[in-house]
């Protein structure tokens, strides 16, 4: 059973690296394209490109490198999920918080949705992780 909930966090961190990576490669090399899906536009000015880069491009690129850093440091796996669960339950909060002010949209609620749902295989990957003896 230990391995299996090694192994079962692994995972979750693995699946981690995978999103932050896609999510920093988004803000980092198609700012532009990808702010659109949600109807937000920069003007195109260089400051207003970079603040995409250098604001959520820096931060999921950040995320990415922790969750690899977890997985290629197995005594670090759980302070790695720790990580994980604290800033995704930021996200999840701060979403929650730009619906009660702002109203929702099918957008918004299916980003809830998945980031509700990444937040939970975070916590139970946490909670399941054995213990570093």
């Amino acid at each position: 059973m230990y391995k299996a909930r090694l192994w079962f966090a692994r995972i979750i961190v693995a699946y981690a690296l995978l999103i932050f990576t896609f999510l920093a490669y988004l803000y980092i090399f198609e700012p532009l394209k990808h702010i659109a899906i949600f109807g937000v536009s920069a003007s195109g000015v260089p400051e207003s490109i970079n603040f995409l880069r250098a604001g959520p491009g820096a931060l999921f690129l950040g995320m990415a490198l922790f969750a690899g850093y977890g997985l290629a440091r197995p005594g670090r796996l759980q302070g790695c999920l720790w990580v994980l669960v604290v800033f995704n339950a930021c996200v999840v909060a701060v979403r929650i918080f730009g619906i009660l002010v702002d109203g929702n949209s099918v957008k918004q609620l299916s980003e809830l949705r998945n980031e509700g749902l990444s937040w939970l295989l975070f916590v139970t990957s946490l909670f399941i992780c054995p213990r570093q003896r």
